[in-house]
């Protein structure tokens, strides 16, 4: 359905709009509006990858993970952000095109020449139509997709880098079974290796070895010990020791806990699987709310585009022209965007709290439609 959708979109809207009716003002604004929003776009992301960074650094340089690792999970990460930052970014756009024009006296050039509010905003409207596909390819297609493809990545650091994970002088976790502690690591495996076996919680155990080194497969990691011993304690606090010259562990949890057979989190389905849960599964059916609230979210964003740019824009027009800057009107706009986004989050974070309210994910798109009534009647023309 949305295949057609967007095709009838391209085919019908695009060829109307800049074959039939777009002038040279048309042109001009939505250049301007692209250029804007490229350039905001880059910053945000920049600014979002050096905060990931940080949180990755240490993965990949304390634990020598390769760059190409580094690299995946920020690109991972960033669809994710794209459909819930696009309405900000596209806001910004506006404000900042339509600003500048308005301290160049564009605009009132344009109210000279009998420019309608129209013509006005019909270029700003291509430019949300356009930006709202591009955010329903992302929340219906893309973020399930990397959400995703997220997860199976940590999957594959947990088993193919488990050797580097490992690192000196402190206690690593594996999984919520295993806590290992290798006081040195050499060219020929690892040296006074300690291991922390809780997976039988009524007889835990404690291995202790000279030696050792990791056996990795497709499907499985093992540790290979030499030269160690092997220590139980019974309900009673007797400890048992075995002494052994080689051990073979396998620390990989069972299929229960595997990644790739774990529970999907609503962000990370696909429309279908979220339209039709398995309700014999204990999990899905008690979040069957977060997935008709996840569902109607993946709806409403692309539409919070429109209506956060419509919004930005008739409050934009709706000042004065003035001379000097108007630090008044910078600060209302941005505090517009800013309160419409808190909106948007509280209305998300509602629908999955509340049964039956997954209608509120709307509520910011219509709450930006009630109070353009407010505007469209000061506004006739520039």
């Amino acid at each position: 359905m949305y295949n057609l959708l967007i095709k009838f979109v391209i085919n019908n809207v695009y060829c109307f709009f800049f074959h039939y009716s777009m002038n040279l003002v048309d042109k001009y604004i939505l250049r301007q509006l692209f250029s804007n929003f490229i350039l905001i776009l880059i910053l945000i992301i920049s600014i979002f990858c050096l905060a990931k960074s940080v949180q990755l650094i240490e993965l990949m340089v304390g634990r020598g993970l390769p760059f190409s690792i580094f690299l995946k999970l920020i690109l991972f990460s960033l669809p994710q952000i794209v459909p819930v930052l696009l309405p900000v970014i596209v806001s910004l756009s506006i404000f900042f095109v339509f600003s500048r024009m308005q301290n160049d006296k564009e605009l009132i050039i344009l109210q000279s020449s009998s420019f309608a509010l129209v013509d006005i905003f019909k270029p700003t409207l291509i430019f949300s139509i356009i930006m709202a596909i591009i955010s329903s390819y992302f929340t219906l297609y893309q973020s399930p997709k990397s959400n995703e493809g997220f997860k199976v990545l940590l999957y594959t650091l947990k088993n193919d880098y488990s050797s580097t994970l490992l690192q000196e002088g402190t206690f690593n976790t594996f999984g919520k079974d295993f806590t290992i502690f290798v006081k040195e690591r050499k060219k020929d495996g690892l040296h006074n290796v300690f291991i922390h076996d809780t997976r039988d919680e009524d007889r835990s155990s404690t291995l202790i070895a000279k030696k050792g080194r990791l056996v990795s497969t497709s499907d499985s990691t093992k540790i290979f010990l030499e030269d160690g011993s092997q220590h139980f304690q019974s309900k009673d606090k007797k400890l048992s020791v075995l002494y052994f010259d080689q051990y073979l562990l396998d620390i990989n949890q069972n299929d229960n806990n595997n990644l790739l057979n774990r529970w999907k989190s609503p962000s990370e389905r696909t429309l279908s699987e979220l339209r039709n849960p398995n309700l014999k599964n204990r999990d899905d059916f008690n979040n069957q709310q977060a997935f008709r609230a996840e569902l109607t979210l993946r709806h409403s964003m692309p539409l919070n585009v429109i209506g956060f740019s419509a919004l930005v824009l008739f409050l934009l027009l709706s000042f004065h022209f003035e001379r000097k800057e108007n630090i008044f009107r910078t600060i209302t706009i941005f505090s517009s965007i800013i309160a419409l986004q808190i909106i948007s989050i509280i209305s998300s974070n509602l629908s999955i709290k509340f049964q039956n309210m997954e209608s509120l994910n709307f509520f910011p798109f219509a709450f930006c439609l009630i109070s353009l009534s407010f505007f469209i009647n000061r506004l006739k023309k520039l």
